[in-house]
């Protein structure tokens, strides 16, 4: 009977337009390939992630795991074996207090504010950092956003504790200071804290906030989709972000577009040279065994439809992989000063990649156009047109000559020729000026 009610429920998601699978069970099939239940995923019926040599993730409605017994497929309750874990991780109250302490001991470079809230009314609180915090600066906007997944927990902690660094450090350590001196950062470490609160993967409706961005194909509207990712779409929509990345856990590997289709993205050597600067300095990315070189391309690894990194990358010409740093999703608490240890350098140099690039400002407020790019040098190449808004672009690109075909509405194309250069930040952050 539950098997029934599961594939009449799932018959009805399907018929929506951007419908997400409701979690109601948490399972990891064990030593199997996903092409077992390839006539549930196919359907609809279910979500999978994480798949390696020794399993995948499962997730469903009610019925999943009598399904799966029936079938005589092997499998463990994730939730079972979940709760002890997370007994010493902070509470939400307490991060929010963390971060409160953070930007109250540098204030000028430190802003903390919510983008919105959570479906249970929690505060989504993102951290500006930046020389000038209360201005809104010409200069390269960066993003880190974790813990979309409420029990993948990793993330939330590292970003936490490097902005604590920036924090205390700023001033005293060169590299931070001139990244904060030259960068607009925005860090939001849990974008699904009632889900950490639940100790679950999906939000408070039991949706998967990382299946429910817009995907390739759809509009880009927020209407009818989550809360937390509604607030979400605001806040990108309002920034200018160029590069990001977003934190997951459950294996350990750097992931790069495209996410939702075979095709390959149209700067697909640069997207796993971003991949790269994370893996090659953490050295379990990097001596993967899964993973050469401790990357993979998305949809290589398995298929996903509404994720963040394709979306962002699709319709905000921001570059956007997805970062999975700890096998277990949510490891003791005494283990994560190893992982921010392990990952710190690796976060801090991603950063700086967002000044691999060049962009433009114009004296005149208030222009939109779009912007052709084409590549001079070191070979010549069509990159594409880009919209802009508020009288600036930027773009993250590889190494190399360009021209920027700006073209406004009414008004005849012009050109200016730009030149990007990595492990170079610029103090004007690379930003031409356009009459």
């Amino acid at each position: 009977m539950k098997k029934l009610l599961l594939s009449l429920s799932l018959c009805v998601l399907t018929s929506q337009a951007f419908a997400s699978v409701k979690i109601e069970e948490e399972l990891f099939v064990l030593g199997q390939k996903p092409e077992v239940l390839k006539e549930l995923i196919t359907a609809g019926s279910v979500e999978i992630d994480h798949v390696t040599s020794e399993g995948f993730e499962i997730y469903g409605r009610n019925g999943l795991s009598q399904y799966l017994d029936e079938k005589k497929i092997p499998y463990f309750d994730m939730k079972s074996v979940s709760k002890l874990a997370f007994a010493e991780y902070p509470s939400h109250a307490q991060i929010t207090a963390k971060l409160q302490a953070a930007a109250a001991k540098n204030p000028s470079m430190m802003k903390l504010f919510s983008i919105g809230k959570s479906i249970k009314g929690k505060e989504l609180w993102v951290m500006k950092i930046s020389d000038n915090v209360n201005i809104d600066e010409v200069e390269p906007e960066f993003k880190y956003i974790s813990s979309m997944h409420g029990d993948e927990i990793t993330g939330r902690e590292m970003t936490v504790s490097l902005i604590e660094e920036m924090a205390e450090k700023y001033g005293s350590n060169d590299e931070l200071t001139e990244l904060i001196n030259n960068t607009e950062i925005y860090i939001m470490p849990s974008m699904n804290p009632d889900g950490s609160e639940r100790k679950q993967r999906a939000n408070a409706n039991g949706t998967d906030l990382n299946r429910n961005f817009p995907d390739l194909k759809e509009a880009n509207s927020a209407a009818g989709r989550e809360l937390e990712n509604q607030n979400v779409m605001k806040f990108q929509a309002e920034r200018k972000f160029s590069l990001s990345a977003n934190f997951h856990g459950g294996t350990i590997v750097a992931n790069y577009p495209w996410d939702s289709t075979y095709d390959r993205h149209p700067l697909d050597g640069l997207v796993k040279e971003l991949s790269l600067v994370y893996a090659d300095l953490n050295p379990e990315m990097r001596n993967s065994s899964e993973f050469a070189g401790g990357i993979t391309n998305g949809a290589d690894w398995y298929v996903v439809k509404g994720g963040m990194q394709d979306w962002s990358c699709f319709f905000y010409n921001d570059l956007q992989i997805t970062l999975e740093v700890s096998h277990t999703k949510y490891p003791s608490y005494s283990d994560i000063p190893d992982f921010y240890k392990s990952n710190r350098d690796s976060m801090v140099s991603f950063m700086k990649q967002v000044h691999r690039g060049a962009g433009f400002k114009m004296k005149r407020a208030g222009v939109s156009g779009t912007v052709r790019v084409k590549q001079l040098s070191p070979e010549s190449k069509d990159l594409g047109s880009y919209a802009f808004n508020s009288s600036e672009f930027y773009k993250v690109l590889p190494d190399g000559e360009y021209a920027y075909v700006v073209t406004e509405k009414n008004k005849s194309p012009q050109e200016i020729r730009v030149s990007v250069e990595s492990n170079k930040i610029s103090s004007n952050g690379n930003f031409s000026v356009i009459e």
